[in-house]
C-alpha cells in the first residue's frame, strides 16, 4: 500500500486547524453536515470517483418516533446522484435537500433552509489507479429564515444562487480534496466555506480493514471567521459491515459539535446506513428531550455503462 504522500494532507489539515480559531456569525449551508454519508455535498470533484451510478438518500429526525407530550421534532431529507459520462473522463451530479431547524430553548423559532445543486467534473487517469478530478457545481441556496430584532416575527425568506469549485484525487488506498464553495454568498448574512478532505484506509487482516478520515472546514463572512477540523474512523469486516465514530466539531446542527456512531451494511448494490448524535441538544420544548438526530440511508449503485457495478468501493 502507498503510504508516504497519505501523511501530507493530514499534516496540513492538523496545522492548518490551530492557527484558525474564531467563531463565525452567519448561516451554514444545511447540506454539508451529511457529507459522513454524501461524501459529494461538500466537494463537486467526487462526482463519478466510484465510476458507477450513485443514487443516495438520507433521512434525519429527531426525535425519531414522535412522543406524545407534544414534543418538538424535526425532519430533513437529502438526495444525492452522480455518474461518471464519456468513458469515465466526466462525470454529472445532482443534489437536493429539505431541511427545518429548531433555534433552540430561548428564542424556540425555526430555520427554513433547501437547496438544489447540479455538479459537474472533469476526470484524468493517473499513474498507480489515481485518478484526478476537477469540479464546478451551481445551483439555488435558500438563505434561512431569521427572527426579526424588532417585531419578533420572521423575516422573508430568499433564494441566493451559488457557485464553487472543487479538486479530488483518489486510488485505492487514500484520497485528499480541497473546494471552496458557495462562493457567490452574500457575505453580511451568509458564510463561504471551504473544505479540506484526506482519508486512508489501514489493512488491519485479510478481512478487517480501517478507513479513516479528516476533515478541515473554514467559514468566513464580513464579520469573522472560524476553522474547525473532524475525525473519523469506520471498520469494515468482510466489506460487508461497517461500524463507525465521526467527531464532527463541525457541527450536526447550526453550531453543536456532533459525535456519531454508525452502523453500514453492503448488499451488492445497496448500502444500508444509520448513526445518531451522542451529542444531542435539548430541542427546546417543555418535555425536554434532549435526544440526538438520527440518520437513515440508502444507497443504490448501477453500471453506468462501462461495465463497472456491484463491487464494494472504499472511496
Amino acid at each position: 500500500m502507498r503510504k508516504p504522500i497519505f501523511y501530507l494532507p493530514f499534516c496540513f489539515a492538523f496545522i492548518f486547524s490551530l492557527f484558525m480559531s474564531a467563531e463565525a456569525l452567519a448561516q451554514q449551508d444545511q447540506l454539508y453536515i451529511t457529507y459522513p454519508f454524501m461524501p459529494l455535498n461538500v466537494n463537486p470533484a467526487y462526482a463519478g470517483s466510484r465510476e458507477v451510478g450513485s443514487v443516495a438518500l438520507v433521512y434525519r429526525k429527531r426525535p425519531l418516533f414522535n412522543t406524545l407530550l407534544g414534543g418538538a421534532s424535526t425532519t430533513q431529507q437529502y438526495f444525492s446522484f452522480d455518474m461518471p459520462i464519456a468513458q469515465d473522463k466526466m462525470a454529472l451530479g445532482f443534489q437536493a435537500y429539505n431541511a427545518d431547524q429548531i433555534l433552540g430553548n430561548t428564542l424556540g423559532g425555526v430555520i427554513g433552509n433547501l437547496g438544489l445543486y447540479g455538479d459537474f467534473a472533469y476526470r484524468f487517469t493517473l499513474p498507480n489507479d489515481g485518478k484526478l478530478a476537477l469540479g464546478v457545481q451551481a445551483g439555488v441556496t435558500q438563505v434561512p429564515n431569521s427572527l426579526n430584532s424588532s417585531g419578533g416575527g420572521f423575516a422573508t425568506t430568499g433564494f441566493d444562487p451559488s457557485v464553487g469549485f472543487g479538486v479530488y484525487y483518489n486510488n485505492d488506498d487514500y484520497y485528499v480534496g480541497l473546494s471552496m464553495l458557495n462562493l457567490n454568498a452574500d457575505a453580511e448574512r451568509y458564510t463561504k466555506p471551504s473544505f479540506i478532505t484526506a482519508g486512508y484506509v489501514l489493512d488491519l487482516s485479510d478481512d478487517v480493514k480501517l478507513k479513516t478520515g479528516v476533515l478541515v472546514r473554514k467559514l468566513s463572512n464580513t464579520y469573522t471567521s472560524s476553522t474547525n477540523i473532524d475525525f473519523n474512523a469506520t471498520a469494515w469486516f468482510a466489506e460487508r459491515f461497517g461500524i463507525g465514530l465521526w467527531y464532527q466539531n463541525t457541527g450536526s446542527e447550526l453550531a453543536n459539535k456532533a459525535i456519531l456512531g454508525t452502523l453500514q451494511l453492503q448488499l451488492n448494490k445497496f448500502q444500508f446506513g444509520y448513526a445518531y448524535d451522542f451529542n444531542g441538544n435539548p430541542t427546546g420544548t417543555s418535555s425536554g428531550n434532549s435526544e440526538g438526530f438520527h440518520q437513515i440511508m440508502l444507497k443504490y449503485e448501477f453500471d453506468a455503462g462501462n461495465g463497472k457495478s456491484g463491487v464494494f468501493r472504499f472511496f
